[in-house]
């Protein structure tokens, strides 16, 4: 087995979650970005940058119909670069190169795009990077489309102006050929040649982060990747904010979206993974098949789940010792020999953390997991432990504190490279027991129960209660004094001095060890692929079981792939698990005869979580999830769209109205047959006329496609103008009116409309409106019932229509049963006998 099925449009797919070190490398990046921006002003006259701040005069508006808020759980914000380039011809071809600085991980891709630039906003909103790298051309004087677009819908990344002479193909080309992995150069290389705008992003991005940040790569240390749109579902960014999909709406910093949900991962790689294929799910059944098929068998195997997940725990995050690996500083400090060292031992750490994993997959036999065990046996992982062994010492562990993991790199690497470090050794020794034995002396003389605590920064020092003191105040010997509550800290010039000692004793053993260390890290870099390939064989695995430990715990279903959407028993995910409440389930069924479905009912009685949990379970099933219901059957989707908020945009100046008819302008014009599309509430932000023939305009447009659209409205007129078409489906959600001034939601969904109940009219009774504007609003309302014609049920036309609809209904479950029958010939014949009494039955009561 290879490594083909981690690297089709699964292991590619990655991002990196933050620490509070992220946005401080954010800011970085900002401030460095105007510096590099007064360097280009040596490029030709259409290039000069005229203002050394323009990166902070550039206006970035915050739309709330775009992802405008950073995705991710606690609001994280990411350290992804993309360098952007748009072609000059008629088609609009579009360049990106991604890098992340944290992992050192580079996207390559060119995309066709239409002139919204659908498809680059999506890719951005998967990376979400901090800072977009344009030519200076697409600034000033006057900003490009492409400028203003990525301005609208990604507000908090940085605009960094650059000169144009550095996008360049051919230089991009040999950046590849010099730090791209030898194992992966040769194929890369050859597909790449003709992609000349994302080789001109790769050169401008590399030539920026080794300018703006002193970060550079050594020779053949990077893993290129080169990343189109096929294979994948598209996810706009307005998609993914009114789903959920990766933060909440309301509070971005907590768990309530579909990736907190899912997100039951054990390492920062699995939790990327599993982000980005939330953001962009996989559109290709084999791949999802060969998902879910791994899912099922962790699933099945408890003893090999439970000892996987363990074995996943510990796991430190490979791709940032990757990073640190493979990065070098331009001048060599102590800091860096200190953090060789410490990387070098948290890689012997995780070498011996991948035996166990592989271990633990032994008994798998889904060709998936074989894949990755096979990735996690590779010989040159075995080399690895050898070389490492050869120069640290066995006895040398990884270690969670940052005192034990000083004295770990004090004695890590083997004393026979060096006879000098036996004695910088010794020295640290004979200090730290003299402190002790100083601090000993301290609490027999003063009486004062001290603590020894350690800092990185200060070393040792000490602490004590305030509560001892019994109101009597430190001896003089004692300074730096601090109170923390009931603490106090605090140190003396005795202590400073072994401190002092103990750093010059340690800079001895990190300046004896650097040549070991350096040479050990130059081999390891020799075969660094080997490691990337762990690390994305590590974050499938630990996705698949975070996949499977849901499963487990709340009874989802595996689904199918066919022609149809049929979904039983179906449950919000999210809602299912945020709340204590049961959750009603609802079915769900859409082929290509009952394609458009229009779902009425009253405020409040469940309309839009029954939208939101179609997308989301379609969703789970392409990323190769188990779903909530009792039975799913989906349509492979290839885009999905939502017009789902309805409040202004105070930042745009843009109304409700306005930015539901920009939002519903974008589906229109990027829609498909194979889309899945969820409108609710349309055309309500202006008078009711106008909204009702804008709404009935565009739901006739829909209908032109063979997409799945599931619409919600409070228009019953279109339940009934839209009937003549034979492929729309009134659906209603129930409600139960116990007397005239009460309802009860009962959350089911149910057929046929129900625009006869006044439900506005009951509600306002419930909340207590006077009872002479009920009986007012109450007439009016009967009034203008009475205007449409109530014998249209009892027609000639419509009995015609519902006729066709039989007839379509029928014409489309003997091509299912064509397509796909496992059936044999006995049960052929009760299932087509059972089709052809269901039909009659129909057609009389048509009658």
């Amino acid at each position: 087995m290879s490594s083909q099925y981690l690297t089709d449009s699964s292991s590619i797919y990655r991002s990196t979650p933050t620490t509070s070190n992220d946005n401080r490398n954010s800011r970085s990046i900002a401030t460095n970005s105007s510096n590099f921006a007064r360097d280009e002003k040596s490029c030709s006259s259409s290039s000069t940058i005229r203002d050394s701040s323009l990166t902070s005069s550039l206006p970035t508006r915050r739309p709330r119909t775009s992802a405008s808020t950073r995705v991710g759980r606690g609001g994280e914000s990411h350290s992804f670069v993309v360098a952007v380039i748009e072609g000059r011809g008629i088609a609009s071809e579009v360049g990106m190169c991604f890098i992340d600085l944290r992992t050192s991980e580079s996207i390559l891709s060119q995309i066709s795009d239409s002139q919204t630039y659908v498809k680059t906003l999506h890719k951005m909103n998967i990376y979400d990077p901090a800072e977009i790298l344009l030519s200076v051309t697409s600034v000033e004087p006057s900003k490009s489309k492409l400028c203003k677009i990525l301005e609208d819908n990604l507000p908090f990344a940085t605009i960094v102006p650059i000169g144009r002479k550095y996008f360049n193909d051919s230089i991009g080309l040999n950046y590849i050929k010099q730090y791209g992995l030898e194992d992966d150069s040769a194929a890369l290389i050859l597909g790449l040649t003709s992609k000349f705008y994302c080789l001109a992003a790769t050169a401008a991005v590399l030539k920026y982060i080794e300018s703006s940040q002193n970060i550079f790569f050594t020779n053949h240390s990077i893993q290129f990747k080169y990343q189109g749109c096929e294979g994948t579902m598209m996810i706009d960014c307005v998609t993914a904010r009114n789903l959920e999909l990766i933060c909440n709406i309301n509070s971005p910093n907590n768990n309530q979206s579909l990736y907190g949900v899912l997100n039951k991962t054990s390492t920062s790689m699995g939790a990327r993974l599993l982000r980005t294929n939330i953001l962009q799910p996989l559109s290709d059944a084999v791949t999802i098949n060969t998902r879910l098929d791994s899912v099922e068998e962790l699933t099945r195997d408890e003893e090999n789940f439970f000892s996987i997940q363990l074995a996943l725990k510990p796991f430190q995050d490979i791709d940032h010792l990757i990073t640190a690996l493979i990065q070098v500083p331009r001048k060599p400090t102590i800091k860096h020999s200190e953090q060789s060292i410490n990387n070098i031992i948290i890689l012997k750490h995780t070498l011996k953390l991948i035996q166990i994993l592989k271990d633990s997959l032994a008994g798998c036999q889904n060709s998936l997991l074989v894949a990755i065990r096979e990735l996690l046996s590779d010989s040159r992982l075995i080399t690895f432990e050898d070389l490492i062994n050869e120069v640290i010492n066995k006895d040398i562990t990884y270690q969670k504190s940052s005192l034990g993991l000083r004295n770990q790199r004090c004695y890590a690497v083997k004393a026979g490279f060096n006879g000098l470090l036996d004695v910088a050794r010794q020295t640290y020794k004979e200090t730290v027991n003299d402190i002790y034995e100083i601090v000993e002396n301290y609490n027999n003389q003063y009486e004062i129960p001290l603590k020894i605590q350690f800092s990185p920064s200060t070393g040792f020092y000490l602490s004590t209660s305030t509560d001892v003191l019994n109101e009597h105040q430190l001896p003089l010997i004692f300074i730096n004094v601090c109170k923390k509550k009931k603490m106090l800290t605090f140190t003396t010039l005795e202590l400073i001095k072994k401190n002092t000692k103990i750093n010059d004793s340690l800079t001895e053993v990190y300046l004896m060890s650097d040549k070991t260390i350096e040479d050990l890290i130059s081999e390891i870099r020799c075969n660094i692929g080997v490691l990337y390939k762990a690390s994305e064989s590590i974050a499938m695995l630990d996705m698949l079981t975070s996949f499977a430990h849901q499963c487990t715990i709340s009874n989802y279903v595996r689904p199918e792939f066919t022609d149809t959407l049929a979904i039983k028993n179906g449950r919000h995910p999210m809602r299912e698990c945020l709340y204590t409440d049961p959750f009603i389930p609802n079915d769900t069924y859409a082929n290509n005869a009952t394609n458009f479905q229009l779902i009425t009912g009253p405020n409040m009685s469940g309309k839009s979580t029954y939208l939101r949990q179609i997308v989301l379970i379609s969703i789970m099933s392409q990323i190769g999830s188990f779903v909530p219901a009792e039975y799913a059957s989906f349509r492979m989707t290839n885009q999905i769209f939502t017009r789902i908020c309805n409040d202004d945009n105070m930042e745009t100046n843009s109304s409700t109205f306005i930015v539901e008819m920009r939002e519903t302008s974008y589906i229109l014009q990027n829609i498909t047959n194979k889309s899945l599309v969820i409108i609710d509430e349309l055309g309500r932000g202006t008078s009711t006329h106008d909204g009702l023939g804008i709404t009935y305009a565009i739901c006739e447009e829909l209908l032109k496609t063979k997409a799945f659209v599931f619409f919600a409205t409070h228009f019953h007129e279109l339940t009934r103008y839209l009937t003549v078409c034979p492929n729309v489906v009134n659906l209603h959600l129930e409600v139960e009116i116990e007397n005239q001034s009460t309802m009860k939601y009962l959350y089911r969904v149910k057929d046929g409309s129900n625009d006869d109940e006044h439900y506005g009219l009951r509600v306002g009774k419930m909340i207590g409106l006077p009872n002479d504007i009920i009986e007012i609003a109450s007439e009016i309302s009967y009034k203008l019932k009475n205007l449409i014609d109530t014998n249209k049920a009892k027609s000639v036309s419509n009995k015609m229509i519902q006729r066709r609809k039989a007839l379509l209904q029928l014409t489309h479950q003997l091509l299912q049963i064509k397509r796909s029958s496992n059936l044999d010939k006995d049960g052929f014949r009760r299932y087509l006998k059972m089709i052809q009494e269901e039909f009659v039955i129909r057609m009389e009561k048509i009658k």
